[in-house]
């Protein structure tokens, strides 16, 4: 899936460029559909529901006929309880791997976590953490998980805090949020431009050691 178009995407890596060419700063942007598959809540939870169904049945029992006891009820009238279980679980199983109805079912606090740790990857990736003077900024966003994070290397984050960063990522997310991702990293980098040309200039520019164009995992 293509969030960005190729005019947009050319945009973007013109902007980095105009950035990086008054600042000491690298930036690498990267983009993800989603950052894990979460494939076993879905089915744990297709599992626990195809094995509640003997024990709500057992519980209907009970209440209507006022014991355990079921009258006339023997061997072969629950013999469908197992059939049961195994289609609820298969259906269920194939309903939750719907992308939207999975996403519906995991945490959000699962799905900060595994957007965070992707991020961490991506940053060791794309190989942030090797610029000249420790000086990498990425700009992270996970579109399912409606997730965004800026990460930046120590030499920028002992100069700029942190909560200016936040502050940034705060507008992006709305603009993911709306779907308006382009104008999202528009603004996004306007934002790190100011920051960066104050506290990490370079008049004369340098070379570029990272790529500029947005990376797509």
């Amino acid at each position: 899936m293509t969030f960005l178009s190729e005019a947009e995407k050319e945009d973007l890596a013109s902007k980095i460029r105009q950035t990086e060419s008054r600042t000491h700063a690298e930036i690498v942007t990267v983009i993800a559909r989603q950052s894990d598959g979460y494939r076993y809540i879905p089915m744990l939870w297709a599992a626990l529901l195809a094995l509640s169904i003997p024990g709500l049945h057992y519980l209907w029992a009970f209440f209507t006929s006022s014991d355990w006891h079921v009258p006339n009820t023997g061997f072969t009238s629950v013999t469908w309880l197992y059939p049961a279980q195994v289609l609820t679980f298969l259906g269920l199983g194939m309903l939750f791997q719907l992308s939207k109805v999975r996403l519906m079912m995991i945490p959000r606090s699962v799905k900060q976590q595994r957007a965070a740790r992707h991020a961490r990857e991506q940053f060791f990736l794309q190989n942030l953490h090797l610029t000249h003077g420790r000086t990498g900024v990425l700009i992270f966003v996970s579109v399912a998980e409606h997730y965004v994070e800026i990460i930046v290397d120590k030499g920028v984050a002992e100069v700029v805090d942190d909560q200016l960063w936040q502050k940034i990522v705060q507008d992006f997310i709305a603009h993911v949020q709306r779907g308006d991702i382009a104008h999202g990293f528009d603004n996004t980098l306007d934002q790190c431009r100011q920051v960066l040309w104050e506290h990490f200039p370079a008049p004369e520019g340098k070379p570029d050691e990272l790529p500029n164009h947005l990376i797509e995992v």
